[in-house]
C-alpha cells in the first residue's frame, strides 16, 4: 500500500497560448482505484461503527463522551479521506447553504455542519498540500488572503476578552468567518495538476442557489423550513423566507448570485452543459429572491443583472427591452404600488433607514479615533456605547440597540485602513487583471462575467449587512476570485514540492 506518483505533467503550446496538458495526480493519500479487499472491508467497518456513533450522538440524552466523538471524528475523516478531491469540493459546496446557522439550533444539525461544513475545508487544504503535481506560481496578491487572516488572528489573540468566552466556540467562529474563505481560495488556486473545471463549480453553485430558490418559495406558501427557523416571521410584519440561510439578506444575497452566474452562462455564451441549470435557476430565483422582501440583495442583484444582460452584444437588446418595460411597469403601477402594504412596511419604513444612518456616523466617528489599525476583533459592538452625535435622527440609544448593518464600515471600525485595504486589494487586483483579459476574445469569458458579477452582488449586500456574524455568503467572493485566478494562471505553472 505504498505511495504512487502520478505521472509528469509539462505544459503544450495551443494557437501560441501556453496551457497544461491534462495530467494524472494521485495524492499521497489511499484512492478508491488502488485498495484491495483489506482495505474496503477496513472502511467498510469504520462507516459502519462510524453510523452507529452518529446515530448514538443524536439520541443521547446527555452529554456525549469523548472517546465516542474522537471515534466519530476518526471515522468521518476517514471517509472524507478517501473520496476523491474534486467530489468532496463539490459535494461541499452543494451542501455548504444548507448547513448555515439555521442548522445550529438543532442538535441534528449542528452535529451535520460540524461533519459536512466545518471539516471539509480542512481536509480539502491537507489532500492538495499532499498531492503531488505542478501548480500556479504565487503572485504577489495570493499573499494577501492569508495575510488577512494573519492579521485578523492577531487582533483576536489581542482582544481584552478573547479568554473571557469558551475557546473553542471562539477559534471554531474565527474559522468559518475568516479564516474559511482564504482555504477555499488556495485550495482551488494551488490544485495540483488539471484544475476542476470552473463549470463544474459553477454548477454546484448554481445547483444549491436554485434549491435555496425553491425553498424560499416552499418557505413563503407553508411557513415552514428546513430546520423550522422562523425568527423573521415577526408579528406586524411580513414573513421573510430564510430557507437554511438564518438572514433574508444572506438568503437574497445567494440567490442572487445564482441569477448573475445564470445571466453570464447565458449571455455570454457558457458551457452547454449549465444552460438548463441555468434556465432553471432563473425562473425560480427571481420569486424566491422577491419572497425575501430585503432591498440589499435585491437591488445589488438588480443592478448586477442588468450590466450583465447589457454587456453582452448578443442579449443588449434584449435586455434594454427588459429595462424599459420594468421602467413602464413600475411608473404605471406607482400609485398602487406606493399604497401597498409592501411597500410601507419594506420601502417606507422610515426608522429602518434612519437607524442605519445613524449607525453609519457612529462608525465613521470611531474609524476617525482610530484609523489605522482600528480598534480590534469584534469590538464594534462594545465601543458603539462610547460615541456622542449632535441632533441624530433618532434618539441614539434606539439606534444602538442595533449591530452595524454595514461589513465595510465594520472592518474600517475594527481592523481600521490596513484592514479594509487587505480586504480589497485581492478583488482590486485580480478584478484589473480580469477586465484585460475581457478585452480579448477568450472562450471562458462567462467564467470572468459571472465571477465579477457574483462577487458585486456579494460586496453590494455586505454594504447593506453586518457578514462578520456569517461564514457562507463571506466566503463566496474569495471563490469567485480563485476562479479566475487559477484562469490566469493556465500558462504560470511550477512543479509542487516532494
Amino acid at each position: 500500500m505504498g505511495v504512487r506518483t502520478g505521472s509528469q505533467p509539462h505544459p503544450v503550446a495551443v494557437r501560441g497560448i501556453p496551457i497544461l496538458r491534462s495530467v494524472s495526480t494521485r495524492p499521497v493519500v489511499l484512492r478508491a482505484s488502488a485498495w484491495n479487499r483489506t482495505s474496503v472491508l477496513a472502511y467498510g467497518g469504520v462507516v459502519l461503527i462510524g453510523s452507529a456513533a452518529s446515530l448514538f450522538i443524536v439520541h443521547a440524552d446527555k452529554s456525549i463522551p469523548k472517546p465516542l466523538v474522537a471515534l466519530l471524528a476518526l471515522a468521518g475523516g476517514a471517509i472524507m479521506f478517501s473520496i476523491a478531491t474534486e467530489q468532496l469540493l463539490l459535494g461541499w459546496l452543494f451542501l455548504a447553504p444548507i448547513l448555515q446557522e439555521s442548522a445550529g439550533a438543532h442538535r441534528v444539525g449542528s452535529l451535520l455542519g460540524l461533519a459536512l461544513y466545518t471539516a471539509p475545508p480542512v481536509v480539502l487544504a491537507l489532500k492538495t498540500i499532499m498531492t503531488r503535481g505542478v501548480r500556479p506560481a504565487p503572485r504577489w496578491y495570493d499573499v494577501v488572503p492569508g495575510l488577512f487572516v494573519t492579521y485578523l488572528f492577531a487582533s483576536l489573540l489581542l482582544a481584552p476578552d478573547v479568554f473571557q468566552t469558551p475557546i473553542v466556540g471562539t477559534f471554531r467562529s474565527f474559522y468559518q468567518t475568516v479564516a474559511l474563505g482564504a482555504i477555499i481560495y488556495y485550495v482551488i488556486v494551488f490544485w495540483p495538476g488539471r484544475a476542476v473545471a470552473p463549470a463544474k463549480i459553477c454548477g454546484a453553485v448554481l445547483a444549491a442557489a436554485g434549491l435555496q430558490a425553491a425553498m424560499s418559495v416552499v418557505e413563503a406558501g407553508t411557513g415552514r423550513n428546513l430546520w423550522s427557523d422562523f425568527g423573521w416571521r415577526r408579528p406586524g410584519d411580513f414573513a421573510r423566507s430564510v430557507a437554511t440561510l438564518a438572514n433574508p439578506s444572506l438568503l437574497g444575497a445567494f440567490i442572487g448570485v445564482g441569477i448573475v452566474v445564470a445571466l453570464a452562462v447565458l449571455c455570454w455564451d457558457g458551457p452547454r452543459q449549465l444552460r438548463r441549470l441555468s434556465i432553471t435557476v432563473l425562473l425560480v430565483g427571481p420569486p424566491g429572491l422577491l419572497l425575501t422582501f430585503t432591498r440589499g440583495p435585491i437591488l445589488a442583484t438588480v443592478l448586477v443583472a442588468f450590466t450583465v444582460t447589457l454587456l453582452s452584444k448578443r442579449t443588449r437588446l434584449i435586455g434594454l427591452a427588459a429595462l424599459a418595460v420594468t421602467a413602464i411597469t413600475i411608473f404605471a403601477l406607482w400609485p398602487r404600488i406606493a399604497t401597498s402594504q409592501v411597500y410601507e412596511a419594506r420601502i417606507a419604513q422610515r426608522e429602518n433607514v434612519d437607524v442605519r444612518v445613524v449607525l453609519q456616523d457612529v462608525s465613521l466617528k470611531l474609524a476617525a479615533q482610530k484609523p489605522i489599525f482600528g480598534w480590534g476583533y469584534g469590538s464594534f459592538d462594545r465601543i458603539k456605547f462610547g460615541v456622542k452625535l449632535d441632533n441624530p435622527a433618532i434618539p441614539l440609544a434606539v439606534a444602538l440597540q442595533d449591530t452595524s448593518h454595514d461589513t465595510i464600515l465594520t472592518i474600517l471600525v475594527e481592523y481600521g485602513g490596513v484592514g479594509l485595504l487587505l480586504y480589497f486589494l485581492p478583488i482590486g487586483a485580480i478584478g484589473w487583471l480580469s477586465v484585460k483579459r475581457l478585452r480579448q476574445r477568450n472562450p471562458v469569458r462567462w467564467l470572468y462575467i459571472a465571477s465579477l458579477g457574483a462577487i458585486g452582488v456579494t460586496v453590494l449586500t455586505a454594504a447593506t449587512l453586518d457578514l462578520r456574524f456569517f461564514s457562507f455568503i463571506p466566503m463566496l467572493p474569495l471563490l469567485f476570485l480563485a476562479l479566475i485566478r487559477r484562469d490566469l494562471a493556465a500558462d504560470d505553472v511550477v512543479s509542487a514540492p516532494g
